[in-house]
């Protein structure tokens, strides 16, 4: 983690796909608020971050937005018809957002700090069946599993954060496992799920 307790003022990208270190997504922007946020962040003047937003919130766009973000990067983009532009993006680290605002050009800011990032944990035997669902998986939505040409199926964090970035979940759920100290409760969750001992 980096070794700073300052807090970071970073731009949020809601989005109703989740992303989490060493993650990757495609997202669509079109909007200015958006692209500036872009040209900010490969300009090296601010970084952005993706937010789950928890649609069980109504009172404002603020307030559906939890309290756990990923800071990402760009890897490629490309630009489409229609002014519109499709970037890839990889989750580098997790941080916790102190407090939001909404610029007058509407895009959200934050200010946030570090969130501590889950260590590699070689995947045990007993674990085999949740990376081999996860393979399983990525062949039948070939779509996801393109994102990863060279997949950490070894790597029990990451096996679970790709579980937790694609399952059905109500964010808070999502938030309960992200903000434990190791995959720990994801892998007895997910065992659950599949039925597996």
């Amino acid at each position: 983690m980096p070794e700073t307790d300052k807090p970071l003022e970073i731009a949020l990208f809601p989005s109703s796909s989740h992303l989490l270190p060493d993650g990757r997504m495609d997202v669509t922007i079109c909007e200015a608020r958006h692209i500036q946020m872009l040209k900010d962040s490969l300009a090296g003047v601010r970084q952005f971050a993706v937010c789950m937003l928890n649609e069980m919130e109504e009172d404002s766009d603020v307030k559906k937005i939890p309290a756990i973000a990923t800071l990402c990067k760009v890897i490629n983009f490309d630009q489409l018809e229609g002014g519109l532009l499709s970037i890839a993006l990889e989750g580098t680290h997790k941080v916790r957002l102190l407090s939001i605002r909404v610029e007058d050009d509407g895009l959200m800011r934050a200010k946030c700090t570090y969130f501590p990032n889950w260590d590699y944990l070689p995947l045990e035997s007993k674990d085999n069946e949740l990376a081999e669902k996860l393979k399983v998986f990525y062949q039948s939505v070939p779509e996801i599993g393109a994102f990863y040409p060279d997949p950490e199926f070894d790597d029990l964090c990451w096996v679970c954060q790709r579980w937790i970035e694609v399952l059905p979940l109500e964010v808070h759920y999502k938030q309960l496992l992200i903000t434990q100290d190791s995959p720990r409760l994801t892998v007895r969750f997910l065992h659950k799920l599949f039925l597996t001992d």
